[in-house]
């Protein structure tokens, strides 16, 4: 009688376990859904510590990466894809997790690292597989103002949109930029000037004051022969005379970073990359919108 109980309730737990399995993954995806990506990695490795055999760790431990990439955890996220390539290789995951690998360095602004990732796939992948990674591959170049190299790369596109991206080069090249040189020489000459030239009227006024005030009362110091005074002075001028020459080229310089990469911005928002399906096969599309 005893073994007819313990076999019932060994039935009884077979459909709870399969359901449990399900439940699982499922559980995992709402929480990521919900962007609770922390609690999602712990579901997805707790399902992968019962069911590592299963058909979806791949998927799993894809989602591990994406789920640490959302929360910029570069270094882990890097291993976890790594992950998903050396476990499972041959998976469209392990496609979709290189094509992350390699997106995660351009986020962080590594973009030589971004560079070879990308170069490395489309040389696995094949160039006429993966097309629209010449358009990252463009990017890479651009953001290294390597403009020639990006050119080239998105003259590999196809002709509507290398002649898209080539007028966008153009107007890439011809950006507004203030020279550093000038901006600087400004501001010796008249502190202020250089900021009101890089387009920074509250910093000009603010350096003009600071400097017309500490000359004035040196003068003043001078004149009233307080010399002591007048050194005192003189130094906290000479050190709010530099660094206004010294704001004025960095402004420069930020406002040049700034027109370039609000430019990029905007072409990355403009032309759109994701991963379909052809024949059951992924492919890269490059989508691109004017």
């Amino acid at each position: 009688m005893p073994i007819i109980y313990l076999l019932l309730l060994a039935y009884s737990l077979l459909p709870v376990t399969a359901v449990a399995e399900t439940d699982l993954l499922s559980f995992a995806d709402s929480l990521a859904a919900e962007e609770d990506h922390y609690r999602a990695i712990t579901e997805y490795k707790r399902f992968l510590h019962y069911y590592p055999q299963d058909a979806r760790a791949a998927y799993a431990q894809l989602e591990i990466g994406k789920n640490l990439l959302a929360g910029k955890r570069w270094d882990p996220a890097d291993r976890a894809l790594e992950k998903v390539w050396e476990q499972y290789p041959g998976s469209t995951e392990a496609l979709l997790a290189k094509r992350l690998h390699a997106d995660a360095a351009y986020e962080r602004g590594d973009y030589t690292g971004a560079e070879k990732r990308y170069r490395e796939l489309k040389d696995e992948q094949g160039a006429n597989k993966l097309p629209a990674l010449d358009y990252a591959l463009g990017l890479c170049a651009l953001q290294q103002n390597q403009t020639k190299t990006a050119r080239d790369n998105f003259a590999r596109l196809e002709p509507a949109l290398s002649q898209q991206l080539s007028l966008s080069l153009d107007q890439y090249e011809q950006l507004p930029q203030k020279s550093p040189r000038l901006a600087g020489t400004l501001s010796a000459i008249l502190p202020g000037a250089g900021q009101l030239y890089t387009e920074r009227p509250r910093q000009a006024s603010i350096a003009f004051a600071l400097n017309a005030a500490f000359i004035y009362g040196a003068i003043e110091a001078w004149n009233n022969e307080n010399y002591a005074v007048t050194g005192i002075l003189s130094l906290f001028e000479l050190g709010w005379y530099g660094g206004n020459i010294y704001n004025a080229v960095n402004n420069a310089h930020k406002y040049n970073r700034r027109q370039k990469q609000q430019f990029l911005e905007n072409l990355q928002q403009r032309l759109s990359l994701s991963l379909g399906w052809q024949q059951s096969r992924p492919e890269l599309r490059a989508q691109f919108n004017f």
